[in-house]
């Protein structure tokens, strides 16, 4: 594929304010200075109750406190919370936009972000208190093994994918202005972050404007203007690398209540989020020039109300007019390129669709980020009507339409999907983990390309090579033909309906290599090699196939029923096992339903599931 090298030079302005912010990012770590400044370690617990830090919370802080919430072993709190005098948190205890009294036992370290402490007599606190955009309250001599730090500041933060983000970027350490109150309050900011994740048709899409946030009461308004740049293969002032997001929505309810807002839009969206994360898959493109997923380009309007109830269950329907498009895969940058190419990001349907959206999340688990026992379910059911200009290709014989047809063809289809997990606690150190993943055509005209589904790669069946072909019949991405033609295509997913189930069996474990005994005499004390995590043995089953009455051509192994679900002797099936530890895992995978398949190592940033 031969691309064009062309650059055109960035305007003037644009030159002007990205020197600004380089400037402004080497100058910006020294206003912390003073505000890192430790009070004397002279042995005197008396003062530190009321070491009250001025100014911004250090960037090392804000990011310590953040590792601390995310950690697995972390008890999680948001809101109010309180520690009886017979009660013990055995680990790190955080706590977030809620005031913190303690009266029990911590065994390690104590964060309260957006709070205030009260420690009361009687308490104890094995590691040390950080408290940020809170006050802090003790008895003369606080019993805190550790070192007390209190900062008035607010602990700034975003959450994507239940994962708490602190605002520490060197755009937010001068662009933001902000106004506090108690009951109510409202925030402007100068936004600047990262839109989803790098990728080989975006490169890394820079989202930057305003938001403004208010609340009185139980009532709050969220307004977003953001413009998007994207990086691509070069930094071009084009309408291929420019987009917007916009939003406004009212909110009324604290744990429970509705929403109702609208949105614009023109950006690049992906097929298939449900498997890796955002993380994994920019990592993996970022540094070895492989990308997990396929992408479109969107650009229309929204407007949605939704019901939320607790923490992250919510029923929610929506409505819009959008335009879709498909974008080109892009010579983006990466660190071990060598001489591998990217995958061809695949062509998508492109026209006009109306879609009507209805999703519902479910949530009763104990803890999202380390869950022991509970349920998660993620459901959604969306009905597309409009008219298709262009079709994009798929491997011989599955469509029997041009690509590129005379006017455009009216089109009407229904599609669900269902991801559903069951978490059991079956000890204290063992759990037994259930998942199952459905999804595809319902009724109507043919899905598109971008909402068609595929079973393939490490968060679906780790034992098979990414949409790779096996037979000339893939019963994983539906391709058909020679591989050499489903290459070029760029791999896309066809199935019309795929189901997946996985089960996993898990068990703590404590690595402590070389002992910490420090007989008797602390000046030879020796902490050794300490690790938490768990084993996991794991198994995954599934594939995806073509529905005859979806339009689909009838094709051997492929073609079933719109009633009829395929014999589980037509799966794929893998096995594995490896170590988890939270932020990260090890583990192997062997396919077992097809022969001459090697194992595969791999590394997952996150839980399997």
């Amino acid at each position: 594929m031969s691309m064009s090298r062309s650059r055109s030079v960035l305007p003037p302005l644009l030159r002007a304010a990205l020197l600004f912010t380089a400037m402004m990012a080497a100058l910006i770590p020294m206003s912390g200075i003073e505000a890192q400044r430790d009070s004397g370690r002279d042995g005197s617990r008396d003062n530190r109750a009321s070491d009250r830090r001025i100014g911004g919370v250090p960037r090392d802080v804000a990011l310590e406190v953040t590792r601390i919430f995310n950690a697995a072993s972390t008890r999680r709190v948001r809101g109010e919370f309180n520690l009886a005098s017979t009660d013990t948190v055995r680990g790190d205890l955080a706590v977030l936009d809620g005031n913190t009294r303690l009266a029990g036992v911590v065994t390690g370290h104590v964060v309260v972000l957006n709070g205030d402490a009260l420690l009361v007599d009687g308490s104890r606190i094995d590691g040390s208190l950080t408290v940020l955009g809170g006050t802090f309250e003790s008895p003369e001599r606080p019993n805190v093994t550790g070192e007390i730090r209190v900062w008035s500041a607010r602990y700034r933060y975003h959450e994507s994918a239940d994962t708490l983000v602190a605002d520490t970027d060197f755009f937010g350490r001068w662009s933001q202005w902000v106004r506090d109150e108690r009951s109510n309050s409202s925030e402007s900011q100068l936004f600047v972050t990262t839109a989803h994740t790098y990728n080989r048709v975006e490169g890394l899409p820079i989202i930057i404007g305003p938001r403004f946030r208010a609340r009185a009461e139980d009532t709050r308004i969220r307004a977003e203007l953001f413009g998007i740049f994207r990086t691509g293969d070069g930094l071009r002032w084009d309408r291929e690398n420019l987009g917007h997001r916009a939003l406004f929505e009212v909110r009324q309810g604290n744990r429970h209540g509705v929403a109702v807002g609208g949105r614009l839009f023109d950006e690049v969206e992906a097929m298939e989020r449900w498997q890796l994360t955002d993380a994994e898959v920019g990592l993996n493109a970022f540094l070895f020039t492989r990308d997990y997923r396929d992408y479109w380009q969107r650009h229309g309007g929204q407007g949605y109300v939704s019901l939320f109830s607790g923490r992250g269950s919510e029923l929610r329907a929506s409505y819009g007019r959008e335009r879709w498009s498909s974008r080109r895969m892009r010579d983006v940058w990466s660190i071990f390129s060598g001489d591998t190419p990217w995958r061809v990001n695949p062509a998508a349907d492109e026209g006009v669709m109306d879609l009507l959206t209805v999703s519902a999340v479910l949530d009763t688990r104990t803890n999202p980020e380390n869950p022991r026992s509970g349920w998660y379910l993620r459901g959604e059911w969306e009905r597309g009507s409009g008219t298709i200009d262009r079709f994009g290709p798929l491997t011989a014989g599955l469509r029997g339409i041009p690509t590129e047809p005379q006017g455009s063809v009216e089109t009407e289809y229904s599609r669900a999907f269902v991801d559903l997990r069951r978490y059991n606690r079956l000890g204290p150190q063992a759990q037994l983990n259930m998942r199952v993943v459905a999804g595809g055509w319902v009724n109507g005209d043919a899905l598109p390309i971008q909402r068609r589904l595929a079973v393939s790669g490490i968060d679906a069946l780790p034992g098979f090579d990414f949409r790779r072909m096996i037979g000339s019949n893939d019963v994983g991405t539906c391709a058909t033909g020679d591989e050499s033609a489903y290459i070029a295509l760029g791999r896309p997913a066809q199935c019309d309906r795929m189901v997946l189930a996985q089960l996993e069996w898990k068990g703590d474990f404590r690595i402590n290599l070389f002992g910490d005994d420090n007989y008797g005499d602390r000046r030879w004390g020796f902490n050794g090699v300490r690790g938490d995590g768990t084993w996991v043995i794991f198994a995954n089953s599934g594939r995806g196939w073509l529905v005859s009455d979806a339009g689909s051509p009838t094709i051997a192994d492929l073609t079933f029923g719109r009633s009829k679900l395929p014999p589980i002797s037509g799966w794929r099936t893998d096995i594995g096992g490896g170590f988890d530890f939270g932020s990260f895992g090890v583990y192997i995978a062997q396919a077992v339903s097809e022969s001459g398949q090697s194992p595969n190592v791999y590394v997952r940033l996150s839980r399997r599931f």
